[in-house]
């Protein structure tokens, strides 16, 4: 692991820096790439960030029950001297058709901490060896080359997001 680094649950406090690893990570992964424009990904601000992990992070850790419907998720984060460097949410799936009871639903690590074994930490927390699924780019080799070393396989299953308009392939273990 990266010298340092502590992955734990996350805590309200936490929100900004997940949002800041959030924004971040959408900036290298989808917009220098050209895989969605800048403009379709900075609707989402950084305010609206904030807010949306205060509010999961609020519900997972138990300060707020959750509303009607909502999904609760667990959501651990990767800290190098303070600073959160990376995180990991699972929940028990969006799916209708989830072939597992348990989704990674999101796991972003900022790029300088890629490589160094941050990534792996907080899968090995957010799901260890459980039975799960997730949802990868399908133009995304390293991500799906580091989820097939952590035992998934693509189902078949593919979506296109409606929002970014980028093509997701369905992995499972």
């Amino acid at each position: 692991m990266a010298l340092n680094v502590l992955v734990r649950p996350a805590a309200i406090a936490d929100a900004p820096g997940i949002a800041d690893v959030h924004w971040r990570s959408h900036q290298a992964t989808y917009v220098e790439p050209g895989r969605v424009a800048r403009d379709v990904v900075e609707a989402w601000t950084m305010r609206d960030r904030i807010l949306a992990w205060t509010t999961n992070v609020a519900i997972a850790s138990g300060a707020f029950p959750p509303p009607e419907g909502f999904r609760r998720m667990t959501v651990w984060v990767a800290v190098d001297d303070g600073r959160v460097v990376g995180w990991a949410n699972t929940s028990r799936g969006r799916d209708a058709d989830a072939p597992r009871d348990l989704e990674l639903e999101g796991l972003y690590v900022l790029d300088d901490y890629h490589g160094r074994g941050v990534g792996q930490a907080l899968v090995d927390a957010a799901i260890g060896t459980r039975p799960s699924y997730l949802w990868v780019l399908d133009d995304n080799p390293r991500a799906q080359a580091f989820y097939r070393r952590n035992g998934f396989a693509f189902d078949g299953a593919e979506k296109i997001d409606e929002s970014w308009h980028v093509r997701e392939l369905r992995m499972v273990r």
